[in-house]
């Protein structure tokens, strides 16, 4: 397998500023990447006005052997693959990434994101799905039209009406930029027929997704949290293309039964 040396990811959290949209679904983007980064070393986040966010940097090496982390969701889904992994190795073992938390609200993400490429000349590839060493861009936001506990990659394309994702296209000036879309439900009329995905009188959209969680969904959000980070580790190290695939077949409840076990601490004897 060919793999490459060094090779740099910014992937973005979008979500809105401020604590009264903490823990929103609108915020999930930003949730699951805070997740993911400090899962992987607790990182320091660094407010850079000059970017218009907060931002940070962890160096990445994939190790199926490590005490922590072992195989990624890919190996334990698959004795084959796992042995292929121990084999081959991944296409991308170590990789800069670098984590980027817009202080816009999301419809000016975009100001965020094309300052941050400026500032880092970050260069983006023509197709997220080709494995090479360019740079590349992921953007991690809410969708509506997943159910809660589902995530989808997506290569490149329009902004299905997320307006932090349409912000990112007008700055950047490109389509060609990847994204993981998590579901965040969406209300009942959302889904009849009747309403054409119009709200019925009285109601927004807009409500939806900037309220909290419903409690069960608030039950799972760790576990779905995990489950955003497994992706993120096969995305990184395997590219978009695996996780892809990947996030097609599973959801956080096939997660769960495949999450790796803690294991219990060494103790000594009394």
């Amino acid at each position: 397998m060919t793999s490459f040396s060094h090779v740099r990811r910014l992937i973005v959290g979008l979500g809105n500023p401020g604590e009264k949209y903490e823990n929103t679904r609108h915020n999930i983007g930003k949730m699951a990447l805070m997740h993911f980064l400090k899962l992987h070393g607790k990182p320091t986040w660094h407010e850079v006005k000059a970017v218009h966010g907060e931002t940070m940097m962890h160096h990445f090496n994939f190790d199926h052997t490590h005490k922590r982390f072992g195989d990624d969701l890919i190996d334990r889904m698959s004795e084959r693959r796992k042995a292929r992994t121990i084999a081959e190795g991944v296409p991308y073992p170590t990789v800069d990434v670098h984590g980027l938390l817009p202080s816009t609200y999301m419809n000016r993400s975009g100001m965020s994101v094309k300052s941050f490429m400026n500032a880092h000349q970050f260069r983006l590839k023509n197709n997220a799905l080709v494995i090479n060493k360019h740079d590349e861009l992921l953007v991690l936001t809410d969708d509506i039209t997943l159910p809660f506990g589902s995530c989808r990659f997506k290569p490149k394309g329009g902004s299905g009406g997320q307006n932090g994702v349409k912000d990112i296209i007008k700055c950047v000036a490109t389509e060609k930029f990847a994204r993981l879309k998590i579901g965040i439900g969406s209300p009942s009329w959302f889904l009849d027929p009747s309403n054409k995905g119009n709200p019925p009188p009285g109601l927004q959209l807009d409500k939806y997704v900037l309220g909290k969680f419903m409690p069960h969904e608030q039950d799972e959000m760790n576990e779905l949290l995990e489950f955003t980070s497994a992706l993120l580790r096969v995305y990184v190290h395997r590219g978009m293309n695996e996780a892809t695939k990947l996030a097609n077949s599973t959801d956080v409840n096939s997660y769960k039964i495949k999450k790796p076990t803690k294991k219990a601490p060494n103790s000594e004897p009394l």
